[in-house]
């Protein structure tokens, strides 16, 4: 479950940013998580419950935006929606596909009140 790694790795960036700008609390933090980034929505928000809880950041909002993963047909050029459920393309059926977008998780805001 690299999703636990991730939330680490968040809460450490948003702990170093608040130190930065000299904030004392944080009302939300809002991350994108792309449909081919390979993290699991549910279980990211599972795991900043585990990372946060005791620190000065557990009552804060974790929101995540999931942004759906675009692909491009190597075989007849078609681009398309993936899913993840069925990762073929819609028009030739084709399985050679080349992810465009949807393989990123950021960090898009922090919400200071």
């Amino acid at each position: 479950m690299h999703e636990l790694g991730i939330c680490d790795a968040l809460l450490k960036m948003v702990r170093g940013i608040m130190k930065d700008e000299e904030l004392t609390e944080i009302e939300s933090i809002t991350v994108e998580v792309g449909s081919l980034s390979g993290v699991m929505p549910s279980f990211l928000a599972d795991c900043w419950v585990a990372v946060a809880d005791g620190t000065e950041l557990q009552e804060t909002e974790f929101v995540i935006e999931e942004l759906a993963g675009t692909a491009s047909c190597m075989d007849c050029g078609a681009e398309f929606t993936a899913d993840l459920n069925d990762l073929r393309c819609p028009k030739c059926r084709g399985n050679k596909l080349m992810p465009l977008t949807g393989r990123d998780l950021t960090l898009k805001e922090i919400l200071a009140p």
